[in-house]
């Protein structure tokens, strides 16, 4: 999504483009380039209202705040953090980071290395005597 100063600065553009266009239909010679250049100009000016128009819903909105991650609203006045527990305590698998934002602590898998099996010796059965 566009900023409004980019949205800006375009409309700045199209108005300068149609300013262009409405000096270049009153030197035009024909009525064909004189009707030409006017489409030209209906063109930059719709291109202008939309312009205007998403400039001023933007403004109406107003700019709000980035969510945050980890935090989500309960209410309307009310925020809770998802990593910690009543009593404000961490729940387990979350840590604080850096500039005491609360995140889930990712599970680290250990390598098990595969142990070599020994070959395993054949037993001698004792005979068993007969008395």
């Amino acid at each position: 999504m566009k900023t409004i100063k980019e949205l800006e600065a375009r409309l700045l553009f199209e108005t300068k483009q149609s300013n262009e266009f409405r000096i270049r239909r009153g030197e035009a010679w024909t009525a064909k380039e004189k009707k030409a250049w006017q489409t030209l100009i209906d063109l930059a000016d719709e291109s202008k209202d939309e312009l205007r128009n998403k400039i001023k819903t933007m403004k109406n909105q107003g700019l709000k705040k980035p969510s945050v991650k980890g935090l989500k609203t309960v209410c309307s006045k009310v925020v809770k953090a998802t990593g910690l527990k009543v009593d404000g305590t961490l729940k387990k698998g979350y840590k604080y980071a850096k500039g005491g934002k609360i995140v889930k602590v990712e599970a680290h898998t250990k390598k098990t290395v595969a142990k070599k099996k020994t070959a395993k010796k054949p037993v001698a059965k004792k005979k068993t005597v007969k008395k």
